[in-house]
């Protein structure tokens, strides 16, 4: 390789050969976990087909909404009922689209398109 010489802005020579990647791990390798998988649309064992009757955002289960008494749940996990105080929320605001819409009609039957 040729030799820099400071503040020039010239940068050494290209080799021919192409040096792999180095990937670095902080501890011990055995420790690495799998990336969590996302749900897929329509793939929730054991609930229904929830999604918004407005933009079509699908929630997972890691979505939390908030109640006027502060507590921070998944809404479709009790269908639109405050584990907390017991209000029952008949509207549900999208996360995505932020537009309000009637919880109910987050519920999509099997098989429908959105």
């Amino acid at each position: 390789m040729g030799t820099i010489e400071v503040g020039t802005g010239m940068r050494p020579p290209m080799a021919d050969s192409v040096v792999p990647p180095v990937l670095l791990l902080k501890g011990d390798p055995e420790r690495l976990r799998t990336p969590r998988t996302r749900e897929r649309p329509g793939q929730r064992p054991g609930r229904p087909r929830i999604r918004c009757p407005r933009c079509g955002w699908e929630p997972g289960r890691e979505d939390r909404w908030m109640c006027e008494c502060l507590h921070v749940w998944n809404t479709f996990d009790t269908r639109g009922v405050c584990p907390a105080c017991g209000q029952k929320w008949s509207e549900t605001q999208c996360l995505r689209c932020r537009a309000w819409s009637k919880h109910d009609d987050w519920y999509a039957e099997e098989g429908s398109p959105s």
